[in-house]
């Protein structure tokens, strides 16, 4: 990794659905267990060298979308990447926009316009899905994006 990185190097770009298979790629290369499908919104930014070193998706959930598969590959944590990743995806976000970060990503994502709140009223295909990772033992909590 160049000790002088700055994100101005990298590029973010939306995946048309024939592309949906690089970010596949992507989250299996580094073991993540993300998964990109076709005619959901998906955001890949690419290292100067033309690799691509972060994902994300917006799942289509009902009358919702969630925030989800957000990776960044190992090397490129810690450096601005996730942060350029979800903003320039933030075009994409609407008062309907949630996402489960762990718990220890909350204030990242509040200092991205997400607010945490509780499931009850929320809508239930959220709410389901949320229930659902919980089980698995995941320690998250609920977002939504307010502008």
């Amino acid at each position: 990794m160049d000790p002088d990185f700055s994100t101005d190097s990298l590029t973010a770009q939306w995946l048309s659905d024939a592309e949906m298979p690089l970010a596949n790629k992507f989250y299996r290369t580094h073991k993540f267990r993300g998964k990109a499908r076709r005619h959901d919104p998906c955001m890949i930014i690419r290292d100067a060298q033309s690799q691509i070193i972060a994902c994300g998706s917006l799942r289509k959930l009902t009358d919702s979308q969630l925030l989800a598969g957000v990776a960044v590959a190992e090397g490129y944590r810690g450096r601005g990447v996730a942060r350029l990743l979800l903003g320039r995806m933030a075009q994409a976000y609407d008062d309907s926009t949630f996402t489960f970060p762990y718990r220890h990503l909350v204030a990242f994502y509040e200092s991205l316009g997400f607010v945490e709140v509780e499931p009850d009223g929320q809508p239930s295909a959220i709410v389901d899905r949320f229930h659902t990772y919980q089980k698995q033992g995941r320690d998250i909590v609920m977002m939504r994006y307010q502008a």
